[in-house]
This record gives structure tokens, sequence and C-alpha cells, in this order.
């Protein structure tokens, strides 16, 4: 079984290499001596979110209120962004769908994440609800990047509109630098297709819509940005698994799998 993973700051890590010892504090350390019950001598990832993955085994543990424990690395890397950058802009959903979107796209290698509060979205992050929402999206994005063991983090934005969602997306694909594909039951194109043809582009944006499917309005906005639409299948699937099943073919179509 893969070592498990912990997150550190990016500090504990900028100048480390193999024989240093560095420590893991906080709710990282509490997590993996009071629920995991790790031991020293055990082997442990430990990672700061931005690129960079060391390995090694825990040489000393101190449980209790402030938890800490150390591990002396064996070894580091550090882990190039992948290209093109592949960023899903999410709808929010009723019953927590989007939340099950975000664990599997984080566990699939999304490399930035967008709430979108589309007009067909049953949840509304007005006020306070939409840093809290983000919040909750980063705490999914953590807790999953540790399972997958990734050595980069999603970025998880403020939530968007449909209007500056489509603005952003014409600025990008007019200067050459995005694709943005619009996932939709009745587009002409499968999207392996869209993907292999986008396969160039510095970063693809896969938009995903709520239970109730993009509304017209939204779905002309995107396309005059320069988005083109794509379809899965002929399943009509609901949002979460519309997700996994866009960004599972776009790592095999992207050859992210191959690596």
């Amino acid at each position: 079984m893969t070592a498990p993973l912990f997150w550190v700051s990016p500090e504990a890590l900028a100048s480390a290499g193999p024989g240093a010892v560095v420590q893991v504090a906080g709710e990282e350390a509490r997590h993996a001596l009071a629920a995991q019950r790790l031991a020293v001598g055990e082997p442990v990832l430990v990672s700061d979110a931005v690129g960079s993955r060391a390995w090694g085994r825990i040489v000393a543990a101190r449980p209790g209120r402030e938890p800490t424990f150390d591990v002396r690395l064996a070894g580091i890397e550090h882990v190039s962004p992948r290209l093109p950058e592949l960023v899903l802009v999410q709808a929010l959903a009723k019953q927590r769908r989007d939340e099950d979107a975000v664990a599997s796209a984080t566990g699939l290698g999304v490399d930035r994440l967008i709430p979108w509060q589309a007009a067909r979205s049953v949840p509304r992050w007005d006020g306070a609800k939409a840093e809290r929402g983000r919040e909750r999206w980063e705490q999914i994005v953590r807790a999953e990047g540790k399972v997958a063991r990734r050595a980069w983090l999603p970025v998880v934005e403020p939530v968007t509109g449909a209007a500056a969602l489509a603005a952003r997306l014409e600025g990008e694909i007019a200067a050459g630098v995005a694709h943005g594909i619009v996932l939709h039951e009745e587009a002409a194109r499968p999207l392996a297709r869209r993907l292999a043809a986008a396969a160039g582009a510095a970063r693809i944006y896969l938009v995903i819509g709520p239970e109730g499917s993009i509304a017209p309005g939204e779905l002309a906005a995107f396309e005059t940005a320069g988005a083109v639409t794509a379809r899965l299948g002929p399943e009509v699937l609901r949002t979460a698994l519309a997700t996994a099943a866009a960004l599972t073919l776009a790592c095999h179509v992207l050859g992210r799998w191959a690596e």
C-alpha cells in the first residue's frame, strides 16, 4: 500500500533534501497520530501542495493536545504542472452533488476549480455563503488530494456567474491560450474529438451544468464567446457523474495516464 500523505508548508520543503528532517503539525499530525495510529519507523509522504512531494519515515512522534511528528526524508521530487491545464467549471447542484463532483475531480487530477452559479442551480451562494461554499470546496480538495497523493492541489476560485464566465472564455479563446468545452446532451460532437482538437492549448475549460441542464441563454453566451459543445454519450448523466466521466476521458485523451 502507498504510504499516506500529509500536507506541510512550502517553506518546509523549499530547501529540503535527502536526510533533512521535516516536522508535521496541527490537524495533519493529529490525523496521523490519533486517527491513523502511525508510529515511529513508518513510511509517509509529505507535500507542500504546490509541486514538491517527499518521502521518508517518521523518526519522532509527539501526540497530545498539540501533536507533531518528524519525518526524515529519503528523497524528494519537484513535479511540474501538467499541460494543458484542466479547468473544471462546476455548476452548483442540489443535494451536494457539486461536492461529489469536486471530490472526483480532485482525485482525477483537475488543476483548477471554478464554482458556477448557473441560472438553474438550486443552491444559491449569496453573500457570506459564497466564501463559506468556497472554503468547503477547499476542504474537500485537501482531503481528496491526500487520498490521491497529489503534489499539486487544484486552486478553488470564487463563485462566478454566466456573464463573467463567458467574458473570461471570450478573452482567453480569442488570445489563443484556451479552449472552452461545454458538456451538453444535445451536442453533435463527442467529447473525445473536442479534447483531441484542444490538446495543444495551454488551458482547457470543461463546463458542467447543474441538474436541470444549462439554460439556453447561458449556452448561447458560451458559444458566442467561442466555446464549443460536446456530448459524453447517449445517456444523460447527473452532474457529478458527468464530471467524473468527462475528466476520466480527458485524462485518457490528453495522455495524462500514459505518463
